[in-house]
């Protein structure tokens, strides 16, 4: 009976986490198309408009790591459960606001629920499977889901706004966060609080608000005020050397120094930060040549990127089962390669052809083959860590690639623009520029060991 019930929970238990991170990721987008109808409604202004997503990205990105560690201190079930339900409160405000100041704190609020609930869903995840295949299959499972939760907000956030106005994209996340937050009591692993230390509070809150910073400079919140961006950068710089130091004397840090000197977990995190900030450059120059140079709309440009979500959502499952054959390492050169080739053939096509069947879905089919290889032994070797630190690995990996994705378009972009003019009309340059990027990025996973010792026991 007891090994019935174990094989009927761990897919009940992979569903669910996964559910929850779909959720997590349809917010991070769902907003771009409703952005117009909420901007008639709520009066918001022009210059504030872009709140709307940043009040949740950057509190979402800024608070994942320490809540994957205060999972590890407290119990990752009970922080996964509060989690969605500040998330489904939030979204039910957010549905309900009737000034633009309350919907960028119920969108804060969603931020704060969703950095509960990723982190700590992902250290359940690693934590409850077995070393091997069946934890890289689980991740397979967690990449797809993530994937799918980008594409979905964008279709969802065009459909519903259409459909039934911008406030349903919000309220539709009550009932099915009150559904997946049922099923999470149910299947959830009860788990052991860590008793020898409390979380490191000073640390935490230094962490935060570096992190916040960061993310508001690379969200180019400061970019019409020169004098704002130097002193952010000022601040930035203040508060991640005095964050240095009170980490160095901590006795058990936020973000553990044993995780990042482990030089598997740091590599990983690298290439995955190059690779998502080369992917979102890659993806940011083809929307453009899409809506500009080819007359697409953006409900055109939004399917378009369908068929290339569908090869992530068939790769990554898979290719969780060839990390144990071929080997992390192998893994992450073959995809990095592959999405290399995609990129350099986005940019001898993309304005070539001038059309989407021809000149940008063979590239982009094979991005998306090459990511679907690669974040999944990329996201296996970041988190093959002792128990105890699953949920700090959790929240390092998923900061790296959203950190990653904003510093690749932050610094591709500009730079494209400076050497092709301010037009871009061609964005070869920028194609080739995120190229470069995925390939030092399969440079530097060759410096992964090919076989490592597991360090993940099942929970």
């Amino acid at each position: 009976m007891k090994a019935a019930e174990g094989n009927l929970r761990r897919p009940a238990l992979l569903a669910v986490l996964c559910a929850a991170q779909f959720a997590v990721m349809v917010d991070v987008v769902v907003v771009n198309v409703a952005l117009p109808s909420i901007q008639g409604e709520l009066g918001v202004p022009q210059g504030t408009l872009q709140l709307t997503a940043v009040s949740y990205t950057v509190v979402f990105g800024s608070l994942l790591i320490v809540a994957g560690r205060a999972g590890d201190r407290f119990g990752r079930r009970g922080l996964l459960l509060c989690g969605l339900l500040v998330f489904t409160v939030a979204s039910g405000l957010c549905g309900l606001v009737d000034e633009a100041w309350q919907l960028f704190a119920a969108r804060a609020g969603q931020g704060i629920g969703a950095a509960m609930v990723s982190p700590n869903a992902m250290a359940l995840l690693t934590s409850s499977s077995r070393e091997g295949e069946q934890r890289d299959r689980a991740l397979g499972f967690w990449i797809a889901a993530s994937a799918g939760g980008a594409i979905a907000g964008q279709l969802l956030g065009g459909v519903l706004t259409e459909l039934a106005g911008w406030r349903a994209i919000f309220l539709l996340h009550v009932p099915l966060g009150v559904l997946v937050f049922v099923v999470a009591l149910r299947f959830l692993p009860s788990g052991t609080m860590n008793r020898s230390s409390t979380l490191d509070l000073r640390g935490a809150m230094l962490l935060t608000v570096s992190l916040a910073a960061l993310s508001l400079l690379l969200a180019g919140v400061t970019k019409d005020s020169t004098i704002a961006t130097v002193m952010g950068i000022v601040v930035l710089l203040v508060l991640a050397s005095v964050l240095l130091v009170v980490e160095r004397r901590h006795p058990a840090p936020v973000l553990p120094g044993g995780l990042i000197r482990r030089r598997p977990v740091l590599v990983a995190n690298i290439v995955q930060g190059l690779t998502a900030g080369a992917t979102t450059a890659a993806i940011y120059f083809t929307t453009l040549t899409m809506q500009g140079a080819m007359g697409y709309g953006p409900l055109q440009t939004g399917l378009g990127f369908a068929p290339v979500t569908a090869i992530v959502l068939l790769v990554s499952p898979r290719a969780g089962a060839l990390v144990s054959r071929l080997g992390a390492r192998n893994m992450l050169v073959l995809g990095t390669g592959i999405a290399a080739v995609g990129m350099g053939l986005l940019g001898s096509t993309a304005t070539a052809f001038g059309n989407y069947w021809a000149g940008i879905l063979p590239g982009l089919a094979l991005v998306a083959a090459g990511n679907g290889l690669s974040y999944t032994p990329a996201y296996s070797v970041a988190t093959a860590v002792p128990e105890g630190d699953q949920g700090a690995s959790a929240g390092l990996i998923s900061t790296t690639q959203e950190l990653g994705a904003a510093l690749g378009l932050a610094s591709v972009a500009p730079v494209v623009a400076f050497i092709v003019g301010s037009e871009m009309s061609d964005f070869s340059m920028g194609y080739l520029i995120s190229a470069l990027m995925v390939i030092v990025a399969g440079l530097l996973a060759l410096v992964i060991p090919a076989k490592s010792k597991p360090l993940v026991r099942a929970g």
